[in-house]
């Protein structure tokens, strides 16, 4: 009798918080989820950054971080190619929220393979990233174009989750030994109200019943104990009280500034490309070409934007901005909050952080480790991981000169925003990172990166592992493993504060 093949099935719940799923469970209104825990496992994870839909689902479906796929944000401009001509040049200019959607797939680093085309009995549903697929591994396209259109302007989202739970369920009964399915209610819903609205709850229940379904149908076929499921997130998400549409801002100390979705500007001095809308890219003087970003100190010439003043002091003291970055002369990212900065940098395997004014990430003072120790030591802080996410933004090309992130309860969209966004995410913010990562098999209580997730579901299905991948293979699913090395030093911080006590064990 042969042996079923292992398979993994990937459940996204696009923008669901970690602490939201976490109390439905405690009240018992997720009794499959429950009952799939009973001999599985949770932790949380932090997500990539941008923390947004489409960018933040590379770490799953690639091994890699946003910044190592070049896909910087959901918008972004080709500073290299644009050069103020909006009709000829829009193809320099990106939204993968329109029309130009398609083409994330095409703008992936070539080098860099997705889960689809290393695992050929893959399926995807409702997924934005679908190089490797074939139209009938891609089988929920045109309706997620249907369902996504028609959600956005009526505010009804669950017929797009159920058709996913059509093709999931179909799914079950096929050949594919990887499936990954995005359920978009939890996020619309909680765009238009909050983070634990309702809605957002009746959604959740929603697809706990379609997990009873899919492990029901797994069992009678007799391949439950062979299937890995994993309901996980690509962001959270934050009530916003106040938007600060960073364009308008600009556009107020009188710089021409290109923005979607109006890109024609004349002689634009700046573009602002938002994300989620937490966050976005500056760009300065991007009618002239160049291949290099300009570094913080040019930033802040009173000439460069045409003011006569230093924009990026004005922008720190912006309630809503919680922290900029950009790169240094000096080398390096200078990272800067109000009354506060700091210069990042790796070193060999460490990333270093050293505090010139203040401490804007909150270290309590000079702080250097492995990107693990980063993890381990800042999961919970208010900007998760952020010296690791920070120092990927800029591995991107196409990122802008200056990156702005902004304070919960804040974001950088308002003119064109409709319907008006309630909540939002985005940003390097706490409740926009964490993330739930609930496996049927257990799992380390650690906190991972959503990056290192790409590793265990290829061991789990039995495919070889790619080189250069940014997620580390620290779970074995099934083998009830952690690490296979042996254990980073613990390190003490350096600096004041004494506020991290380096990797956690």
């Amino acid at each position: 009798m042969s042996i079923a093949p292992s398979r993994c099935f990937l459940l996204l719940v696009d923008g669901l918080r970690p602490d939201v799923a976490e109390a439905r469970l405690a009240a018992g209104e997720l009794p499959h989820l429950e009952a799939m825990l009973r001999t599985g496992g949770r932790t949380r994870a932090i997500t990539g950054f941008p923390s947004t839909t489409s960018v933040a689902y590379l770490p799953f479906l690639t091994g890699c971080t946003p910044g190592r796929c070049n896909i910087p944000s959901i918008r972004w401009l080709d500073r290299r190619a644009y050069t103020g001509r909006w009709w000829r040049d829009r193809h320099a200019v990106r939204s993968y929220c329109g029309y130009q959607a398609p083409r994330l797939d095409d703008d992936i680093a070539g080098d860099v393979r997705t889960i689809f085309e290393l695992v050929p009995e893959s399926v995807g549903i409702f997924t934005p990233v679908a190089r490797g697929l074939t139209p009938a591994r891609d089988p929920s396209r045109r309706e997620r174009q249907f369902w996504g259109g028609l959600a956005h302007y009526a505010q009804w989202h669950q017929p797009s989750d159920d058709a996913v739970a059509r093709h999931l369920l179909r799914a079950v009964d096929g050949p594919p030994r990887f499936v990954f399915a995005q359920f978009p209610a939890v996020d619309g819903y909680t765009h238009q109200t909050h983070p634990d609205a309702e809605p957002v709850r009746r959604a959740l229940r929603k697809v706990d019943a379609v997990v009873g379904q899919l492990r029901a149908r797994l069992e009678a076929r007799g391949e439950l104990a062979r299937a890995l499921i994993l309901l996980v997130s690509d962001h959270g998400a934050a009530a916003v009280h106040t938007h600060l549409d960073l364009a308008d801002w600009f556009r107020a100390r009188r710089v021409p500034t290109l923005s979607h979705p109006v890109l024609w500007e004349r002689r634009p001095r700046a573009a602002v490309m938002v994300a989620g809308n937490g966050s976005a890219m500056v760009y300065a003087r991007p009618g002239e070409p160049r291949h290099e970003r300009w570094p913080v100190e040019r930033l802040r010439l009173a000439d460069t934007f045409g003011t006569g003043q230093d924009l990026v002091a004005a922008l720190l003291r912006e309630p809503a901005v919680g922290l900029v970055a950009a790169e240094s002369a000096d080398g390096g990212l200078w990272v800067g909050s109000n009354g506060a900065e700091a210069r990042l940098r790796r070193e060999g395997a460490e990333i270093c952080y050293e505090p010139l004014a203040g401490d804007p990430l909150g270290c309590g003072g000079a702080w250097r480790g492995t990107p693990r120790n980063w993890l381990e030591a800042t999961w919970d802080a208010a900007w998760p991981d952020a010296a690791y996410h920070l120092l990927d933004q800029f591995r991107a090309s196409r990122t802008g000169d200056l990156l702005v992130v902004a304070r919960e309860g804040y974001d950088f969209r308002r003119r064109f925003e409709v319907p008006e966004h309630r909540a939002g995410h985005g940003s390097l913010a706490r409740s926009h990172m964490q993330t739930p990562v609930w496996s049927s098999e257990p799992i380390p209580a650690e906190p991972l990166r959503t990056v290192d997730l790409f590793p265990a579901m290829l061991e789990w299905l039995g495919e070889p592992v790619p080189a250069g991948l940014d997620g580390d293979a620290i779970w074995l699913p099934g083998e009830h493993r952690c690490r296979q090395h042996a254990p980073e030093p613990r390190q003490q911080v350096r600096g004041s504060g004494g506020a991290f006590e380096g990797a956690r064990r």
